[in-house]
C-alpha cells in the first residue's frame, strides 16, 4: 500500500484544495486510497462521505470495521487514509471546488484517472450536503460575530453549464475565543444557500423547542 513520490514533482504542483503545499502523509494516504479496485473505492468512498455529512463517529468506525473485513484490508490502514481524505474534503467545500477541479487534485496525488472519476462523481451527487453540513459544524463550534455576502454572475468559467449562473460568495466572521477571530470564506450557488437557511431554520426551531 506505499508508494513514494518525487519530491521535485510535489514542489512543482499547484493544488486548488489549499494554498499550502500538502506533507508527504498526503501522497501516502491518497496513494493507498488509489490501490483499491474501483468497487472497493466506490464503496470506501461512500463511507468517508457519509460521515463528513454528519454521521457519528461510532457509525463511522462500524462501517470501517466492516470494509476492512469483508476485502481483507488492514483497519490501522484505512484509519491514516481517513485522515488525509477528510483534510482534503474539508479544503474542497471551503474552495467550492467543482467536480472537474476536485479530479485534477486527485491527479496530482497521484490517483489514475478513471478512480479520480469515480471520487469526483460522487462529490457532484453529495456536494449540497456536504457543503451544508461543513458550514453548519463551522457556525456550532464558533459564535458568529458577523456576516458579509455578494451576489455575482459567472462570466468565465471551464465548466460551460456555469456560465451566466448567479452565485453567492459570504464573509463569516468567527469568534475563536481570547478576542481572536477568524474569517471565513465561502462560496455557494443560490439553490445551495437557500437549502442552508432552511436547514439552519429548521436547526433554530429545534433549539428553541427543547430550550
Amino acid at each position: 500500500f506505499f508508494f513514494s513520490t518525487p519530491q521535485r514533482r510535489r514542489r512543482m504542483v499547484q493544488f486548488r484544495y489549499t494554498q499550502e503545499s500538502p506533507d508527504a502523509q498526503m501522497y501516502t494516504d491518497f496513494q493507498q486510497l488509489a490501490s483499491f479496485n474501483e468497487e472497493q473505492l466506490s464503496q470506501f468512498t461512500d463511507i468517508l462521505m457519509n460521515f463528513f455529512a454528519g454521521q457519528q463517529a461510532e457509525e463511522l468506525m462500524q462501517s470501517v470495521g466492516e470494509f476492512a473485513s469483508t476485502h481483507g484490508v488492514n483497519a490501522s490502514i484505512l484509519k491514516t487514509i481517513i485522515r488525509g481524505v477528510l483534510i482534503f474534503f474539508r479544503g474542497a467545500v471551503k474552495s467550492n471546488l467543482s467536480p472537474l477541479h476536485l479530479k485534477e487534485d486527485l491527479l496530482h496525488f497521484g490517483v489514475a484517472e478513471e478512480k479520480a472519476n469515480i471520487i469526483a462523481q460522487k462529490w457532484k451527487a453529495n456536494y449540497i450536503v456536504l457543503s451544508r453540513a461543513a458550514m453548519g459544524q463551522t457556525l456550532i463550534v464558533n459564535n458568529l460575530l458577523d456576516l458579509e455576502w455578494r451576489f455575482g454572475v459567472t462570466s468565465a468559467s471551464s465548466e460551460m453549464k456555469k456560465v451566466g449562473s448567479t452565485f453567492l460568495q459570504l464573509k463569516l466572521v468567527l469568534d475563536k475565543g481570547n478576542n481572536n477571530t477568524e474569517h471565513v470564506f465561502m462560496e455557494m450557488t443560490l439553490p445551495q444557500f437557500y437549502q442552508f437557511v432552511q436547514d439552519m431554520e429548521q436547526a433554530k426551531s429545534h433549539l428553541e423547542y427543547f430550550s
